[in-house]
């Protein structure tokens, strides 16, 4: 109970001398008062306080520094190298670590870079300095949300210290923490991070010229980059429990307006219709497909055969024209009339975080389908060397914003080997075996044979013209035998 009695005699002391805030009523004269999860706190009234707010706050006043200061304190204390981890037997588990096989893939897409979300990289010495900044956070939701429906402290600390079991279960390793601090680390990671996406609204404060953040704009694609990590986040229900239900809905707005926009397209409404357990998984869902794109019945008997997936240039040298596919998520793919249909995609660190991660996210969980493990192997197979990337890239598949040929095909290749993999159970089935079923075709074989280059061209056409004149010598030849003898 100590932190919350802190906390508790902080506020009351900054609230009683803060001028700042002025009293904003609810639409329609609604009470201030809400349920857990209740959607009456929603993000237009959230706008609107941070409108009231003065924007200019360089004049702390004495308890808003010492509430800084204890929590500086407290955060020295106890962000010590004590959160040692021990691997469950089994549980209800959804965080979890990456699998060996792709955590020498590349390790910033696996560990935070500036900002710790759950218990996973708590207290790691090169994380500590933005702990200010979420204290400051912290602060301005706890300020906010007692000005819009009256809610002390203790209401959001009784509120975590409810959901602490239940959060410990989510995590694949047993985290050894006192009760007191994992508390604290719900709270102060939980609204940090509401707090961040809220700022993203017009008019929700990023234009404050004290803001750690937004004032430093280069920091928000690596603080984003943070956010959609396995090893980093926070059970969807904690911040739920402090913003409500449509908090799934602001994080993808926020997504997709900062970073999708120019990667790939989002299908928002899908992922409201799947109940996700952590940030990571809203975005994921977000871009699965949303309708059933295969019949597995009576595919089964499948087998690839022994030859690997023809890479870009092997499909060049058959006839087969790869082509963008335009308003669709980067995961539909489709083969019609040797015309291979591939959504453009940008490939750079953010995608390449989002990639291993919902990989290592599908090789974790139990997903009927495993959309993106099967959508790296496909790539794995069209991408065999970096010149196969340079023709997907003239070809509008790889987006010219994207990282070096080399960088993509290394991602995609070792993301490809890295993983279990069925095709007999692949969404893209159908794209496998039709692709495969060509390229081995007699047509597709003549031509990669005979037609490889324009030389092969020529000389086979020089060959049958000789032979086409051969023939007809022959017949003039034996016509005019038969005319002269009779």
């Amino acid at each position: 109970m100590g932190i919350e009695r802190e906390l508790q005699a902080i506020f009351n002391g900054a609230y009683e001398n803060d001028e700042r805030l002025s009293k904003v009523p609810l639409k329609n004269g609604v009470s201030s008062e809400s349920g857990e999860g209740s959607s009456s706190e929603t993000s237009e009234e959230m706008a609107e306080v941070y409108e009231e707010r003065v924007l200019n706050q360089s004049n702390e006043d004495e308890s808003d520094a010492s509430f800084l200061n204890l929590l500086r304190r407290r955060l020295e204390e106890n962000l010590q190298p004590q959160t040692k981890l021990e691997r469950r037997s089994s549980s209800p588990a959804c965080i979890f670590r990456l699998p060996p096989s792709l955590v020498a893939i590349n390790d910033s897409a696996r560990k935070p870079e500036i900002v710790s979300i759950g218990p996973f990289y708590r207290g790691e010495e090169h994380l500590l300095a933005f702990e200010e900044h979420k204290c400051l956070y912290l602060h301005n939701f706890l300020r906010t949300r007692r000005d819009l429906f009256g809610k002390d402290p203790s209401f959001y600390l009784d509120r975590m210290r409810s959901l602490e079991k239940r959060t410990r279960e989510c995590y694949s390793d047993t985290i050894i923490m006192s009760s007191d601090d994992f508390v604290q680390m719900m709270l102060l990671d939980g609204c940090f991070v509401i707090e961040l996406l809220v700022r993203f609204l017009p008019g929700g404060f990023s234009n404050d010229l004290n803001d750690p953040i937004f004032t430093r704009p280069w920091l928000i694609p690596t603080l984003l980059k943070d956010l959609i990590k396995l090893e980093n986040q926070l059970p969807a229900f904690v911040i739920e429990s402090l913003y409500g239900d449509d908090i799934s809905l602001l994080a993808l707005k926020v997504f997709n307006e900062t970073t999708f926009s120019k990667i790939c397209q989002m299908n928002i409404s899908m992922a409201n219709r799947q109940k996700a357990n952590h940030l990571l998984e809203f975005l994921y869902f977000s871009l699965v497909p949303s309708e059933k794109v295969i019949n597995i019945q009576g595919l089964e008997g499948y087998r690839a055969s022994n030859h690997s997936m023809p890479s870009v240039t092997e499909l060049r040298s058959a006839r087969v024209k790869v082509k963008p596919r335009n308003g669709y998520s980067f995961l539909y793919i489709k083969f019609r009339n040797r015309v291979l249909q591939i959504p453009t995609i940008t490939i750079n660190d953010f995608t390449a975080t989002l990639l291993i991660n919902s990989v290592a996210l599908e090789q974790c969980r139990d997903f009927h389908y495993k959309y993106f493990t099967d959508y790296v192997s496909f790539m794995n197979g069209l991408i065999k060397q970096p010149r196969d990337v340079a023709f997907l890239c003239s070809a509008g598949i790889i987006s010219r914003f994207s990282l070096d040929d080399l960088y993509v095909a290394n991602l995609f290749n070792n993301l490809g080997k890295n993983v279990a993999f069925n095709v007999g159970s692949c969404y893209l089935f159908k794209q496998f075996r039709e692709v495969e079923a060509y390229y081995n075709g007699y047509w597709a074989t003549m031509m990669r044979t005979y037609f490889r280059s324009p030389w092969s061209f020529i000389s086979v056409f020089s060959a049958f013209i000789i032979i086409v004149f051969t023939m007809i010598q022959t017949i003039v030849a034996v016509l005019s035998y038969q005319k002269q003898f009779g």
